[in-house]
């Protein structure tokens, strides 16, 4: 943890702090489109909902009684990390948890989110994380008490046997600080799923015109993010394996 691509600390409302820390994590997992029928899907690495669930439950459970520990979350090559202040309750385990029991230690905070539809039922939260993770094929998530913090590990999508993350994915090293805006992820995460992209994959990918296409092209090839390969109408590019 001694150095960092990216970090961010936010304050504020608690549903705004949710918010943006959902899109932290998200702008630094990947993502990738598949077509059905005529509408494409992007789909996260990780499931949408087992993140959701996470935060907020670190959120809702949390020990608010030391105002000088925060919620912390990590984004790593192989898990994404949620911990949170405060150990289970001492008439709960890890297994208890699992299978559904619930104690309660923030009881306005729970009530506001139950009645605001963030909770569907007392004691789901747990379950829901773990059978999001093994539907989409990850490793069951790891969720423990470590010390007086309660540490959640979500394990992410490998690649031919090596942990994907926004610095390695499939035997690619990509500099995630170099990845400047929403436009260069979206390349990115349509190479790590095709190997290979054109223009005319840009236009249709994010519904600009050519002449945008190609200088989105261009930036990254510069950047050394992507490598130009071919000439004239057979020009592709591919992600710079020397990064």
């Amino acid at each position: 943890m001694s150095v960092f691509l990216d970090r961010k600390e936010y304050n504020g409302g608690v549903f705004s702090q949710l918010e943006q820390c959902e899109t932290f994590i998200k702008n630094h997992i990947h993502l990738r489109g598949e077509i059905k029928g005529l509408q494409r899907t992007d789909i996260y690495e990780l499931p949408e909902v087992a993140l959701r669930e996470a935060l907020i439950n670190a959120v809702i459970h949390r020990d608010y009684t030391n105002q000088g520990r925060d919620i912390k979350v990590g984004v790593y090559d192989d898990i994404v990390n949620i911990v949170s202040p405060g150990g289970f309750p001492n008439t709960l385990t890890a297994e208890g948890l699992m299978e559904g029991r619930s104690e309660i230690r923030n009881h306005i905070i729970a009530r506001v989110f139950k009645e605001l539809g963030y909770i569907e039922q007392w004691g789901s939260g747990l379950h829901r994380i773990k059978t999001t993770c093994l539907q989409q094929g990850l490793r069951e998530p790891l969720i423990r008490e470590s010390g007086d913090f309660v540490d959640v590990e979500l394990y992410r999508l490998e690649q031919n046997g090596v942990a994907s993350d926004t610095g390695i994915a499939g035997g690619y090293r990509i500099v995630s600080d170099s990845i400047g805006s929403e436009q260069e992820h979206q390349v990115v995460s349509y190479l790590q799923a095709e190997q290979k992209i054109t223009a005319k994959n840009v236009e249709k990918l994010m519904g600009v015109k050519e002449a945008r296409a190609r200088r989105i092209l261009k930036e990254m090839t510069d950047k050394g993010l992507i490598v130009r390969k071919g000439s004239a109408r057979n020009t592709f590019y591919v992600l710079n394996v020397s990064r």
